[in-house]
């Protein structure tokens, strides 16, 4: 099991961030996988039925959020390599909840843990997704390690 990588599930936010430097200082770094999972926000709206007028699902609007996501996910990269981990990984794409996209990713890669902060979404985002941290952790098979809020 020491061959296979962690995932570290990463969204942006500082608790994120935060649990990347909780995970090496407990973990000692090694092979990590960086995922940060999105969903085009016109098919999350869609999906929890909340229309808005004047919503963008453009192929422009929706490549628009690939590329914020690309973003998201390399500076997540950035922040595991910096704290001991031999990092990559990507942005996913899925057209569910964001845990769902999570655990498909999970299921696929088997990693020895996974790690992801408790908190990060706000707003709109928020009240789609439920607690991605919450659905990982009840619906995979592998550990996953949850760190809360840092508190300051």
């Amino acid at each position: 099991m020491a061959d296979r990588p962690i995932l570290i599930a990463y969204d942006g936010s500082d608790n994120a961030a935060h649990a990347i430097d909780v995970a090496a200082e407990l973990l000692g770094g090694g092979r990590a996988e960086v995922a940060h999972a999105w969903e085009p926000v016109a098919s999350a709206a869609a999906r929890a039925a909340v229309y808005a007028v004047a919503m963008d699902s453009s192929n422009a609007a929706v490549e628009a959020e690939r590329e914020r996501a690309a973003q998201v996910a390399r500076r997540g990269i950035e922040l595991a390599a910096a704290a001991g981990f031999d990092a990559g990984g990507a942005a996913i794409r899925g057209d569910g909840p964001l845990w769902q996209t999570l655990v498909e990713r999970i299921d696929e890669l088997q990693p020895r843990v996974v790690v992801m902060g408790t908190r990060g979404l706000t707003g709109l985002r928020s009240a789609l997704a439920g607690s991605v941290s919450r659905n990982v952790t009840s619906h995979s098979n592998r550990p996953v390690l949850t760190v809360p809020l840092e508190r300051t």
